[in-house]
């Protein structure tokens, strides 16, 4: 039986969000064994050879010349921005603590949207945003005194934060690309375009090196980040999010937290704290309130599709 199209998004979706979710473990662990440049570099560099070639098989390689420009942002901006982030970023923070400030990416996919659509901020939206803050302000404050380096984990923080804010920017702008050139396409060539500014900021003669003295552990967890978070992840992201509207997915993604907090807690050891699961709680809280506030009061975010 074939599943009708907006069911099968919202699998993609819930997919995606259940592999990105546990991510965090593998992505610190490769960016503090490996080093976050040499581990992007050669991440990027497999993903891509699969992804170009599918191109060579399925075609899709043309694009017109009003749309370079919106390609070239989710390319440069959104992936490039999200993946620097990410990966600089889990190198000073843990799994846990990063998965939580990834919580916000549905409020900063809402504001975003909000702005590009010329829409005005409901209260709720704006309710939703300061309890967010409180709950992110809770976690960073508690976490800074079981630091002892306070200022790189700041900084850690502040890294993942922007590479949010960059995903922001990918979710918005590339909807319109995906719908006219198909999932794939788009997915293969922004992530081409990703690639080669990746290796031209961070590529060094040492990533042989790295690759040479990889041990098993460290190709299990690159095989899970190259094919489940970024290969198959982003394809599944782009085909649901394209079909679905933003509000939708983009409240499908605080399931992402829950997800890896427990895998931190599992896989890495990771200390869960009471001020952990009430800053996580808030976060959360801030979130719902934006997604479903406004419907609460009759009012849509974004009118569902088809």
């Amino acid at each position: 039986m074939r599943l009708p199209s907006n069911n099968l998004a919202l699998w993609a979706i819930l997919f995606t969000v259940t592999v990105w979710g546990i991510g965090p473990v593998f992505i610190r662990t490769l960016s503090v064994e490996l080093g976050p440049a040499d581990h992007l570099v050669i991440r990027y560099t497999l993903v891509t050879m699969a992804y170009l070639a599918g191109l060579s098989l399925l075609g899709g390689w043309r694009i017109e010349r009003q749309d370079w420009p919106r390609l070239l942002v989710i390319a440069l901006i959104g992936l490039v921005g999200y993946n620097l982030g990410a990966a600089f970023g889990f190198e000073l923070v843990t799994a846990g603590v990063g998965s939580l400030i990834n919580g916000t990416q549905p409020l900063l996919i809402a504001f975003l949207g909000a702005m590009a659509a010329r829409e005005k901020l409901y209260p709720a939206t704006l309710a939703g945003l300061a309890v967010a803050f409180a709950g992110v302000v809770m976690l960073i404050w508690n976490d800074l005194g079981l630091t002892r380096n306070s200022s790189g984990f700041l900084l850690g923080c502040t890294y993942i934060f922007l590479g949010l804010a960059a995903f922001a920017v990918y979710v918005i702008v590339s909807k319109p690309l995906v719908k006219k050139y198909g999932t794939y396409s788009i997915s293969a060539m922004s992530t081409a375009l990703a690639t080669a500014a990746m290796l031209l900021l961070l590529a060094r003669p040492s990533a042989l090196e790295t690759v040479a003295s990889m041990t098993v552990s460290n190709w299990l967890d690159m095989a899970y980040v190259v094919v489940l978070s970024t290969f198959l992840g982003t394809l599944a992201w782009n085909y649901g999010a394209s079909r679905l509207p933003a509000a939708t997915s983009g409240a499908l993604l605080y399931l992402m937290p829950v997800f890896g907090v427990w895998a931190g807690a599992l896989l890495l050891g990771e200390t869960v704290t009471s001020a952990t699961l009430i800053g996580g709680a808030l976060i959360l809280l801030g979130v719902a309130i934006v997604q479903f506030g406004p419907h609460m009061r009759g009012t849509q975010l974004e009118r569902p599709e088809g």
